[in-house]
């Protein structure tokens, strides 16, 4: 069973409707749908905006569904060089840059009494959705998803998060599905299309691309589960 996780209702509708055999359950104020695409059992749902719902979600997924491995696909601010509307960052591993420590010594994402500051995406997943892009014609980038419950709408912030962090993207549930998903011995992999570049024209620019981002990441998660031995 393959578990796909999006934070709105548009990056998750795409999967839903290439589902056959399709059933529904609800539990915590979130709509899970299960059947098959290209014969593949999947079950997909909105988890909500922010780590909290990601993480709960996540749970859910794995306690109720005992899904093989988790893909979480959505939209995200663009942070490294030469990444466009409507490409696609495939993570390497994802941080939680809004968990701050650093009073106590540690470093910024670390994860206190876990020693966990990077959670890194299955490479099998990463390498079929690497293939999955270039199949159809993706521009994909394999790196870091930095992920807050925050909107990063500023050009210095980008820049800081971009050299200081390493940051490819920016988002919000990414690092939540993958801390849930790794303490539960689960592989993952966090798809991420452009959808604007994280400054301050932020709202514009996702407004007019937002629709192009969610197709490209639907396309390529569609195809990855069609490539997916989980």
């Amino acid at each position: 069973m393959i578990g796909i996780i999006a934070a709105l209702k548009e990056e998750v509708e795409g999967i839903v409707s290439s589902m056959t055999e399709s059933t529904t359950f609800i539990k915590a104020g979130m709509t899970f749908v299960s059947g098959k695409i290209n014969c593949k059992e999947v079950t997909a749902v909105q988890c909500g905006v922010g780590k909290v719902n990601a993480a709960l979600c996540t749970q859910i997924l794995i306690d109720c569904y005992g899904v093989d491995c988790l893909i979480n696909l959505g939209v995200a601010g663009a942070l490294a060089g030469g990444l466009d509307v409507g490409d696609i960052v495939l993570s390497k591993d994802t941080m939680q840059y809004d968990m701050d420590a650093t009073p106590a010594g540690f470093a910024l994402g670390e994860i206190p009494e876990m020693g966990m500051r990077l959670f890194e995406a299955d490479p099998e997943l990463l390498a079929k959705a690497k293939a999955a892009a270039a199949g159809l014609g993706i521009p994909a980038l394999a790196g870091r998803v930095l992920t807050a419950d925050r909107v990063v709408a500023s050009g210095a912030l980008k820049a800081a998060l971009a050299t200081e962090l390493c940051g490819a993207c920016v988002e919000m549930e990414g690092g939540a599905v993958a801390q849930t998903a790794w303490m539960n011995g689960i592989p993952f992999i966090i798809i991420r299309s452009i959808s604007d570049h994280a400054d301050e024209e932020l709202e514009a620019t996702y407004d007019a691309h937002f629709e192009e981002s969610v197709a490209n990441a639907s396309r390529l998660v569609l195809a990855l589960v069609s490539a997916s031995a989980c």
